[in-house]
């Protein structure tokens, strides 16, 4: 070991250093020195790993960092150095995050000029600093009108060097894959946000009949909302709903989950006040705090709208997992992942189609099939054209075919139950 070594410090407050001890005793000769103290500038050394920052889902951190330089170089690296180095690769792959605004319009403008049709806004401060942005891609505008007009919103934290939120919504198609329809770049989740975004929204897609406004609980897209949408119903993700119900209260939980569950997903008025009884019997909180959010925001069976099998935000959720890895770069490098994220979408769903022979997509046709399993237990006796009587296990169940569901009622002990709904 070299025993060669050098301390100084300051005199007092001055500028002035002093040497306090100096060994000048080297105990390895000038090649050895040379070769195990060699050096690497941050700036070299995030030019050799640059490459491993090009997929943003890659994690190399700097303890990677070192490990490697040690292992292919042959030289030690503090982690001091190789955090460094890591914020050079990434400025080198990704840009510098603070003049990704600046070429912010130039990015927009060939995003337009290559997807004709499509529909960005960007929104200034008045000192011209960002402040928002909006974007709909034209594929996406024009599928809307072939998917259910249930639109899930959803915002969730940018960690790049200036911060921020990302907000989207999205919808299903026909055959119940996700449909992204906009995504916006916002300051965070504010009522003024939010309403500029739900206004952008407006103006690019209208207002479709049986349209309906999915979130969590968020005051400010419910106030938003009512202010642009005043004629759309908002309602509220269950899971959110029952995620608040649980912190709230404290009581059997796990009994409490399942009857929630069960009145939020009851197709009768009749089997929903069942299942409130039986929670009223747990806990008698618990009603009038439903009853002030509202029942037709999170029950099936008082909601003006059909919502389908639309009862959660999952899919905004999926969308928020699937950009994840993306939520640190620079703006216009996130803006790219969010267009070339859709674009894998619909291309892997465009296959799909294209190589599905049912009358129904897959994820439909299996649950017919299952169905029509079921139905084999089941005496069906016709009354009419549109009419049915179907006999189950001692239940009636009235079928009719022009409503949206039916009614089951069990002679034996003359009580009204729910019969699922056989819509897709």
């Amino acid at each position: 070991m070299c025993t060669w070594n050098f301390v100084s410090s300051r005199l007092n407050k001055t500028k002035i250093f002093k040497v306090r001890k100096f060994n000048n005793v080297h105990n390895y000769g000038v090649e050895e020195r040379m070769y195990t103290q060699r050096h690497a500038t941050s700036d070299f050394i995030g030019y050799l790993i640059q490459d491993k920052y090009v997929d943003p889902k890659t994690v190399y951190t700097p303890a990677d960092i070192r490990r490697d330089i040690k292992k292919i170089h042959g030289f030690d690296v503090n982690y001091m150095k190789a955090w460094r180095s890591k914020e050079k690769a990434l400025e080198m792959v990704r840009g510098n995050p603070s003049k990704s605004y600046t070429e912010l319009p130039n990015y927009l403008y060939m995003l337009m000029h290559t997807n004709p049709g499509s529909v960005y806004r960007l929104e200034k401060t008045d000192d011209g600093s960002f402040l928002y942005l909006f974007v709909a891609i034209y594929a996406l505008i024009k599928g809307w009108e072939y998917c259910k007009p249930i639109v899930v919103v959803d915002g969730s934290f940018l960690k790049s060097t200036y911060r921020g939120t990302i907000i989207t919504a999205s919808a299903q198609d026909d055959a119940g894959k996700i449909f992204p329809l906009a995504y916006s770049i916002v300051d965070s989740e504010n009522e003024a946000s939010w309403e500029w975004f739900f206004e952008r929204f407006r103006e690019t897609y209208g207002v479709r009949e049986g349209m309906c406004i999915v979130s969590d609980r968020h005051e400010s897209i419910a106030k938003a909302s009512s202010t642009v949408f005043p004629s759309v119903p908002h309602c509220v993700c269950i899971f959110h709903l029952w995620n608040n119900i649980k912190v709230k209260f404290k009581k059997n939980q796990l009994l409490m989950k399942d009857l929630f569950f069960a009145a939020a997903k009851a197709y009768t008025i009749e089997e929903f006040e069942h299942h409130m009884s039986e929670i009223d019997d747990l806990d008698k909180r618990v009603r009038p705090y439903l009853l002030k959010i509202g029942y037709d925001r999170w029950s099936i069976a008082h909601s003006t709208v059909n919502r389908t099998t639309t009862i959660t935000s999952n899919i905004a959720e999926s969308i928020n997992a699937a950009n994840k890895s993306a939520r640190d770069l620079p703006i216009c490098p996130l803006v790219e992942y969010m267009a070339n994220l859709i674009r894998d979408w619909n291309y892997e769903n465009n296959k799909t189609a294209m190589y599905t022979f049912t009358k129904l997509s897959e994820k439909y046709d299996d649950m017919l099939q299952k169905n029509m399993i079921k139905s084999h237990r089941m005496t069906v006796k016709p009354s009419s054209y549109s009419l049915y009587t179907v006999l189950e296990d001692g239940m009636r169940y009235v079928v009719d075919r022009t409503k949206e569901h039916a009614h089951a009622v069990d002679f034996r002990r003359m009580k009204c139950r729910a019969h699922m709904r056989w819509q897709l």
